[in-house]
């Protein structure tokens, strides 16, 4: 292979690569936007680091961390519940975002809506556990999800 043959893979590989980072970056501001401008009060405060994605502080005490899971060209994107110091973390789920921003094939990592839907359904058992914590008045670990 000459080096020409090899440079044009190169770059279709970096264009790939950047495209899927660029689809990632607009589903962080997306689902970001639609937490942070919805009128429902879900208590969750907001913490981005562009390279290790998005963190929820729920009912400041819980992190929910959302990223794109190791390896090259991976597009999986896991949720992972973390205490705040992060000595304990539960995957809690995972979801696909695909070339065209799609998540899982269905929603569109534009639209505000279906994101905030999406991720929602998603942590809904984070918020169903913590609340029948607080209705048994138990303690909750992190160990129970």
């Amino acid at each position: 292979m000459d080096v020409w043959a090899l440079s044009k893979k190169a770059e279709f590989i970096d264009n790939k690569q950047q495209y899927l980072l660029k689809q990632w970056r607009q589903y962080c501001n997306t689902l970001t936007q639609g937490i942070t401008l919805s009128k429902a009060k879900l208590y969750q405060s907001v913490s981005c680091d562009p390279d290790d994605g998005l963190r929820f502080r729920l009912f400041n005490y819980f992190v929910i961390h959302i990223r794109l899971a190791d390896g090259f060209n991976n597009k999986t994107i896991e949720y992972v519940l973390e205490q705040p110091d992060e000595s304990h973390k539960v995957l809690i789920a995972t979801a696909i975002i695909d070339s065209e921003g799609r998540i899982n094939n269905i929603i569109d990592n534009v639209n505000r809506e279906e994101v905030l839907e999406h991720y929602l359904g998603l942590i809904r058992p984070v918020y169903d556990r913590i609340y029948q914590s607080i209705e048994e008045n138990a303690p909750l670990s992190l160990t129970l999800f």
